[in-house]
């Protein structure tokens, strides 16, 4: 970057989604300093320059002028390793618990990396899912731990919605918030969370005009990969969906309701991945065991274990039809095996 440092407190400022104020009072300054930076009838004192890299979460060989990592990228990158090494050596609650204490500190510590933000209020909204009584039921014995947990995760999920920029997080964030009041059966801030939240009433989404922009701006070749593209999204949001339809049929309807739901839910995946370089794989794979689990969730309600395992056996031997390596294969048995053994202490 050769601008001025002038400009690049301005541009970073405004990147974060900082009002001059704003910025003024986290450096406990005055809002006449920042603009006198900015306009450039002032320099920060040399003392400034490391609190203000840091609230701006930049470096300071960044905020001089010069191209380097940004320092909030080393930090999410530090971050996320460091949570996928805690998701890999617990059982699923206590390390969801585990990566949501960790991720408040983190968070305390950068207060302006809205992407670890996004992934504590995430993780939190996992949590309550374990928390809640009506489901998993954990913690019961740690109410205090857990609303702190909850407590200062609302509060800078909320920061990160009226100060972030990038539209894609602040969804995200509504979305986790949402799951948050939702399980503490807060419904009403859990709507509030949701309906500012993209829809599908209108049917005007990005991604089908900008196709369309492509063809006219570009030509049909061109065209043909934005298509791809947009599919694989496409799957994703239908996965998603089939997934909350599948998983709720399977607890909660009746059983020859839920098979019927959980054919037609396959159905529709299988057809999606006929063109398999229009899905992604994984997803591809995880949503056909999910569909699966909850079939045998379906058939073990009805208390018919017999043909849980009947339909256990006949997914192991689909899946080898399918045309899969056998790396995907063995990786969706593990997926499908995990969840049976987890939710096996459900079984009475």
């Amino acid at each position: 970057m050769s601008n001025s440092i002038g400009k690049n407190i301005k541009h970073f400022r405004k990147s974060r989604g900082f009002t001059q104020e704003e910025l003024a009072d986290l450096l406990n300054i005055t809002p006449q300093a920042v603009s006198k930076w900015e306009s450039e009838a002032g320099l920060p004192d040399v003392s400034m320059l490391i609190p203000l890299a840091k609230v701006l979460g930049v470096t300071t060989d960044q905020l001089l002028g010069y191209d380097t990592l940004s320092e909030n990228e080393e930090v999410t990158a530090r971050v996320k390793e460091n949570c996928e090494r805690i998701r890999n050596n617990k059982e699923r609650a206590q390390r969801t618990l585990e990566i949501c204490e960790y991720l408040s500190t983190e968070t305390n510590l950068n207060p302006s990396n809205f992407e670890i933000i996004k992934d504590y209020v995430q993780e939190t909204a996992n949590l309550s899912m374990y928390e809640d009584p009506v489901l998993e039921g954990y913690f019961q014995d740690e109410p205090e731990r857990i609303r702190k947990i909850y407590s200062d995760c609302i509060r800078k999920g909320a920061y990160l919605i009226s100060h972030s920029t990038d539209r894609d997080l602040i969804d995200k964030t509504h979305y986790a918030l949402a799951w948050i009041y939702i399980h503490q059966k807060d419904f009403d801030k859990a709507r509030d969370h949701i309906n500012v939240l993209p829809g599908l009433s209108t049917g005007s989404i990005r991604e089908n005009i900008d196709m369309e922009l492509v063809f006219f701006e570009s030509g049909f070749d061109k065209m043909k990969g934005k298509i791809k593209d947009n599919s694989v999204m496409l799957f994703l949001l239908v996965a998603t969906m089939l997934n909350t339809i599948s998983e709720n049929y399977g607890w909660w309807g009746e059983a020859e309701e839920a098979y019927e739901i959980c054919d037609w839910c396959e159905n529709i995946i299988k057809a999606f991945a006929g063109k398999r370089d229009f899905v992604d794989t994984d997803k591809y794979l995880r949503a056909r065991r999910c569909v699966a689990f909850f079939r045998m969730v379906a058939a073990k309600k009805a208390g018919d274990q017999a043909y849980a395992e009947q339909l256990y056996a006949k997914f192991a031997e689909d899946i080898k039809s399918e045309g899969l390596t056998e790396e995907e294969q063995q990786r969706i048995m593990e997926m499908l095996n995990n969840d049976i053994a987890y939710y096996s202490r459900y079984d009475s």
